[in-house]
């Protein structure tokens, strides 16, 4: 007997840790986009499309400022414990907002379900923590599929409420669900082996630091979206946010011990990998607004498909669950053939999945077909970058890694869907009418700047290492 064999009991079976997992991050991704589809009704009872977004605009403000900051707790804490409150605290959150119809009620809710934000980074520790090494990115790349198909089924089963129902309802479940979650990691997740407070009392500035920062960079970026970049407040909110960014590398890099580690993103695998996923999340990530306008636009504006709301919805619908089922192939692929060439694949998918679109987006069976080829490359990315940076981390700050790359991706995804919604709106050659919606060529130049970024991510690509990184558990 070896003894890696001998060795092998000593970690538990890899579905009976990731079961209790994938149901905390069914919960943290349905809170994000149940609520989309109550959104119009929310704007008829608070009067105002402003009102509403900020019910979005709170989660999402929580969401990023937290999860690097409770990911890194968790690596000093207990990734257990932390976890335990995460949902405790969006629990509480979500049966706020089922028993109120007041918006700052609702706003203060929203804003504690935004910890959910950092249950992805802690579902990443954990199983890097307590799986064994060989099995990591297997249930990576499930932890993946579970969150791509819970965002997914999220649009319908909220859509299905409200047709039923009322927007509380949404809360109502997600509020017996995050028990259900609670339950799950409180009873069937091995303790934690990490307790340093210690490091937490010695640099909580450095962590107070990071979130004015984030904060403050995704007021600047709302800010603009609607008022442009030369508003006071946009201005004051971006002068706000480099200043608390440059003090706060500033103490992270003279800390004796630093509670979030800036130097992670000096990794080789680490800062290729999250420029990456910036790279994903201003190009593919976008895909779902564009492709919500493009359907439900009328083909007498110029571009479209005529569609009704639910049924653009399902445009995308068989491309993402097609995809997260080859999720856990992914990562096979990623092992046998290493993260670069995974990676430069998917880019490579994603660039002749829009490039398609930019040519013949005026059929149906062809726009759902070409979403399939991008759908796929996105999720060779999706689930391959992930895998790079938990590999590459020293073991005790997993989560706070994967946290930094989901505050990332969320501030590209914001300066993306700018970028877009700009594009769509240049209004090329119309007018009367017709000028309220995106032209046949700001269609083509959105799926050109998509191709742009995916060709971005390839460059970048060539740069990850060619093989995962080999760490002791």
């Amino acid at each position: 007997m070896t003894a890696a064999t001998a060795a092998s009991p000593a970690f538990p079976s890899v579905w009976r840790l990731i079961a209790p997992l994938m149901v905390a991050e069914i919960v943290a991704s349905l809170e994000l986009t149940m609520i989309f589809a109550a959104i119009r009704s929310l704007i008829t009872e608070f009067g105002s499309a402003s009102a509403a977004g900020w019910l979005i605009t709170s989660f999402m403000l929580s969401s990023a400022a937290g999860a690097a900051l409770f990911g890194r707790f968790g690596d000093l804490l207990g990734r257990r414990r932390v976890l335990l409150a995460v949902l405790a605290i969006s629990t509480a959150g979500a049966l706020t907002c089922s028993l109120t119809h007041n918006l700052g009620w609702l706003i203060a809710g929203r804003a504690m379900q935004g910890a959910a934000g950092s249950v992805i980074p802690l579902c990443f520790g954990i199983l890097r923590e307590h799986a064994d090494p060989a099995r990591v990115p297997f249930g990576i790349s499930l932890l993946s599929a579970t969150s791509t198909f819970a965002s997914t089924t999220g649009l319908v089963l909220g859509g299905l409420i409200i047709d039923f129902s009322d927007w509380t309802m949404i809360f109502k479940l997600i509020t017996v669900l995050g028990v259900l979650a609670f339950l799950c990691i409180l009873l069937f997740v091995g303790r934690d082996r990490q307790w340093n407070p210690e490091v937490v009392r010695e640099d909580l500035l450095g962590g107070l630091l990071f979130v004015p920062a984030t904060v403050s960079l995704l007021l600047a970026i709302e800010s603009a979206s609607h008022a442009g970049l030369q508003d006071r407040l946009t201005l004051f909110y971006g002068g706000l946010a480099m200043a608390s960014l440059a003090a706060w590398i500033w103490r992270e890099l003279t800390a004796r011990n630093p509670l979030i580690e800036v130097r992670l993103l000096a990794t080789r695998g680490i800062g290729i990998a999250n420029a990456i996923y910036v790279a994903l999340a201003l190009g593919a990530f976008q895909g779902g607004q564009i492709m919500a306008l493009l359907g439900q636009q009328q083909p007498a504006t110029g571009a479209g498909l005529g569609l009704s709301a639910a049924k653009a919805g399902f445009l995308m619908v068989p491309a993402s669950f097609l995809t997260a089922a080859c999720y856990p192939l992914i990562a096979r692929l990623s092992e046998a053939f290493g993260p670069r060439l995974v990676t430069m694949a998917g880019f490579l998918m994603i660039i002749a999945g829009f490039g398609s679109l930019g040519a013949w987006h005026h059929n149906v069976a062809f726009v759902m077909a070409f979403l399939i080829i991008q759908s796929v490359g996105l999720g060779l990315v999706f689930v391959t970058i992930p895998t790079v940076i938990v590999s590459a981390s020293p073991p005790d700050r997993v989560s706070e890694a994967t946290g930094m790359m989901t505050v990332i991706r969320a501030t590209a995804m914001a300066v993306g869907a700018q970028v877009v919604a700009t594009l769509l709106s240049a209004r090329h050659g119309q007018g009367g009418s017709l000028a309220h919606f995106p032209s046949e060529h700001d269609y083509l130049t959105v799926f050109l700047f998509v191709c742009a970024t995916g060709i971005v991510g390839v460059l970048l690509a060539c740069v990850l290492p060619a093989r995962l990184a080999s760490r002791d558990n």
